[in-house]
């Protein structure tokens, strides 16, 4: 599982987002968890597909009335379709619950927002290094 997930996001990250499109699918048939529809939401938003980004975002909000979501996943999917302020304010959830995967900021995911003053701002407020 591990493996698609990373393949799925070194596909993304080549810009390959057919590819990773499909291994992302293909992990979320083996796991029907969160983690699967955020990064898929995410791929599908930086593909141009905001509507199955948004897609992936109503189904890990419909999950999280009966499951634990991290706010990550939230962000993640959000960081994906562009929206910084979104991205923020889920990323300022996770800080705030103390989630685990907060992280993961350094993480492609969140290239879009690196240049963002509220990125180094949270980066150092969690501690992790420049």
């Amino acid at each position: 599982m591990n493996a698609l997930w990373w393949q799925g996001v070194s596909y993304a990250g080549q810009g390959d987002f057919t590819r990773s499109i499909a291994t992302l699918t293909r992990a979320l048939a083996l796991s029907d968890g969160p983690l699967f529809r955020a990064l898929l939401g995410h791929v599908y938003g930086r593909s141009g597909d905001s509507a199955n980004g948004r897609r992936m975002l109503g189904e890990i909000a419909a999950m999280s009335g009966t499951r634990y979501v991290s706010p990550i996943d939230f962000s993640i999917i959000h960081a994906g379709l562009g929206d910084a302020d979104m991205t923020f304010q889920w990323l300022e959830k996770a800080y705030e619950a103390r989630a685990v995967r907060i992280t993961e900021l350094p993480s492609i995911y969140f290239d879009s927002i690196r240049a963002d003053s509220r990125y180094t701002s949270l980066r150092q407020r969690i501690g992790l290094p420049a």
